[in-house]
Order: C-alpha cells, then structure tokens, then sequence
C-alpha cells in the first residue's frame, strides 16, 4: 500500500464495494460520482471494507474516475433507523428489527375484521407505538338485544411497541440523526403525564400494562347479560302462555255453564 501524503483537493465519500482478493472496488463519493479504487491507492494498513467512510482525492483516467490516496475513516456505526410502514406481527419483532420501547397492550373490536384490525392499529398509533406484536384474534356470536339478528364479532388483541430497524451507517449526518430520533423518544417516554408503570429502565422489554378492558372480561358479560335476557324473555313467555291458557278455561267453562242453563227443558204441571 501506498504511505504518500494526502495532496490535492480531497473529497469524502463511501465504499459501496470492495474485493479484497483483487484489491480493488467501488467509492460513491459525496459529489454523487462512483470511484474506482485499487489497494495500492490506500494509505495506512488498515485497508477498506463495504460501508467504510473515507477521504481521497478524485482523480480523472481515460476510464473513468478513479479515487486516489484514499484514507480509510471509521467502519459503519451501528444505528436504530425507522421502519417503513406500521409493524404488525403475531409474534415479535421482524428479522432485522428489535423493540426498543414497550408501551402497553389493547384490542379491537367489530364485527368487520378489517375495521377490527384497524381500529387496534389506531389505538396503537395514538399511544406513540409504531408497531403491535404478539397478536391474536378471538371470535364469537353475539345477538342484539330485543332481535333475532345475530353477527359474528371479531377481537384482535396485542402489545403496542416501538420498534427500530437494526442498521448502519458511515455517514455522520444519518448517525447524528438517528442519535437526535432515539434521544427524542426517551424525551417523550420520560415526559408523559400519565405512563403506564414501568421500570426504570425505559428501554426494558416489559414497560406497562394494558388500560383497556380485557377482551375475555367482555365476552364474559356478553354471554351473562346474553344468558339473562333469554331467561327472562323464557319466564315472561311461560307466563303469558299460563295466563292465557287459564283465561281460556275460565271461558270454556262460562260458556258451557251458560249453554247447559239455557237448555235445559221446564218441568211440567202436575209432574
């Protein structure tokens, strides 16, 4: 490897690739331009790897650009990035994602499975979360009451997380950014005015406990108060069913005193 001293005008930029058992690759440099760099044009003995941010000095070649007394810089710094869409996961999180803040729990309820599922993710949202994980799904009759129209409904229930995309980066804007996100979070988490309780550690897996009510408890009431309505409805019918069924014998009975009176013949003089 070359020892010059860095000459000319220099440029940053980062290896996008690099072979290492023919020693050259590939820098795309901060002014939008691709390098090609060889082994023998990078000073120290630290050598290139995919991701390293460096320093060099472009320099023109009948093919093209090529990358000149090349200074390796740090190696990509581990960072939390966001994700690009609202996670939603019947266990944990995905490959290449890790929970960095647990909120708390919920569940949505409908009889539409896709409003159910969209009203779980919007209580999500509003708690701050980014994702619902460990999902499952419950399902039941349920009648309405005072009718005979019977629905399907369907229960989602999950834990609400905040969950970050493992990533890297060489760059010092996009690290200086991720630190300034994941600072920001601990800001809101430590500011809230009512927290779910939580250990000290806001960055603990388990962090708070559900304020709604449990899917289980409510299916509980809906099948007693279903339970009682139809016992009820089941004396009052029996009720009515007695009443008029003696209502009904009182009248037969009227009727048949009052037809034997009025047929019976009058007795004969003398007889």
């Amino acid at each position: 490897m070359s020892h010059q001293n860095i000459t000319g005008c220099s440029i940053k930029g980062v290896v996008t690739s690099f072979v290492q058992a023919k020693g050259y690759g590939f820098i795309n440099g901060d002014d939008g331009e691709r390098y090609f760099v060889h082994v023998n044009d990078v000073l120290g003995d630290q050598g290139l790897v995919t991701g390293h941010r460096v320093t060099f000095v472009p320099t023109p070649s009948p093919k093209g650009s090529k990358a000149k007394q090349v200074v390796p810089g740090l190696g990509p710094t581990p960072i939390y990035a966001e994700p690009d869409s609202f996670i939603w996961s019947k266990g944990g999180p995905p490959p290449g994602m890790e929970v960095v803040l647990t909120i708390g729990s919920g569940w949505g309820k409908s009889n539409d499975p896709n409003e159910a599922r969209q009203n779980l993710t919007n209580q999500a949202r509003e708690m701050g979360a980014n994702a619902v994980l460990n999902v499952t799904m419950d399902k039941w009759t349920e009648s309405q009451p005072f009718s005979n129209y019977c629905s399907t409904m369907h229960c989602f229930s999950a834990e609400f997380a905040v969950v970050k995309v493992i990533s890297s980066s060489s760059d010092p804007e996009v690290i200086a950014r991720a630190e300034q996100e994941m600072q920001a979070l601990t800001d809101w988490w430590n500011n809230l005015p009512v927290q779910p309780v939580r250990p000290d550690n806001p960055w603990a897996e388990s962090a708070g406990e559900t304020r709604l009510v449990d899917p289980a408890k409510v299916k509980l009431v809906l099948g007693l108060f279903k339970s009682w309505t139809w016992t009820f409805v089941r004396i009052f019918g029996q009720s009515l069913l007695y009443l008029g069924r003696l209502a009904f014998k009182v009248v037969r009975e009227r009727l048949a005193s009052s037809s034997g009176a009025g047929g019976k013949k009058p007795e004969a003089p003398g007889e």
